[in-house]
């Protein structure tokens, strides 16, 4: 009875062991599984980490550079805007009509306005305006001509083409000269050759048509032409100062022969 006994529990423990020993293998698979998963997303989870923020300077970096491109922009578009607002004001600055003292009486300024000038003396242009060099017989060289030379007999009254400030009298190259300013228009005029007899001085006001001196011989340069020595040198200059060559205009523009 015994040994039946013991058989029928050898058997068992035989037959249930096999299925035991199966389910702590079946146990042991799935806790290796679910470690080397959980293992695995750690791995995988560090590069993304990673990459999101790799992702996220790259967008920082995309948004500081859009900023000071942006800030850049506005500064240069606001320095653009402030020079044009400067020039437009200097624009309208120099075209502004200021009264200028002239004892009780004041000249407009305006540099815009076209001068009113009156013939400076009877006569006929024998020499033109050129700033192309021209042939001088006097000198036997070719220079430019900054001014008209205007025949006229020595003794011819010279008169002011425009109200102004005489701003010089002297002798040079064109012999005694007498130099105008025109603040009305913002042109000096230049009357070369007269008599040494002038009838004004530095300072003085003149009006338009008063006789400021006579046609001279005083020249030197222009004196051996073929059209004599009696003749008026007459400019027309830009400005209140300045040398011939870069501010002077064709005389012929504002008085007509």
């Amino acid at each position: 009875m015994e040994n039946k006994d013991k058989n029928k529990k050898a058997s068992f423990f035989e037959r249930e062991g096999f299925y035991i020993i199966l389910f702590v293998c079946l146990c042991i698979v799935a806790v290796v599984a679910a470690l080397t998963t959980k293992n695995n997303k750690r791995v995988q989870s560090k590069p993304q980490t990673a990459q999101v923020q790799k992702v996220d300077v790259k967008e920082e970096n995309d948004v500081a550079k859009a900023l000071k491109e942006e800030t850049q922009k506005k500064t240069y578009n606001n320095a653009v805007e402030v020079k044009k607002g400067t020039q437009s004001k200097t624009v309208a600055r120099k075209t502004q009509i200021e009264p200028v003292k002239n004892g009780s009486k004041g000249l407009a300024v305006s540099k815009s306005k076209d001068p009113n000038f009156i013939k400076p003396v009877d006569g006929e242009v024998v020499m033109k305006y050129s700033l192309v060099p021209i042939h001088w017989e006097t000198s036997g060289t070719d220079r430019p001509h900054f001014g008209i030379n205007i025949k006229a007999k020595a003794g011819a009254p010279v008169k002011a083409v425009s109200d102004g400030e005489v701003k010089s009298v002297e002798e040079g190259a064109f012999g005694v000269t007498v130099t105008i300013y025109h603040p009305e228009y913002g042109k000096r005029t230049v009357y070369a050759n007269l008599d040494k007899n002038v009838k004004v001085k530095v300072g003085d006001k003149v009006s338009q048509g008063k006789e400021i001196g006579k046609v001279g011989t005083t020249a030197i340069r222009g004196s051996n032409e073929k059209y004599g020595k009696e003749f008026l040198h007459f400019e027309v200059l830009k400005g209140s100062k300045g040398d011939a060559q870069s501010t002077s205009e064709n005389p012929e523009k504002y008085v007509k022969y």
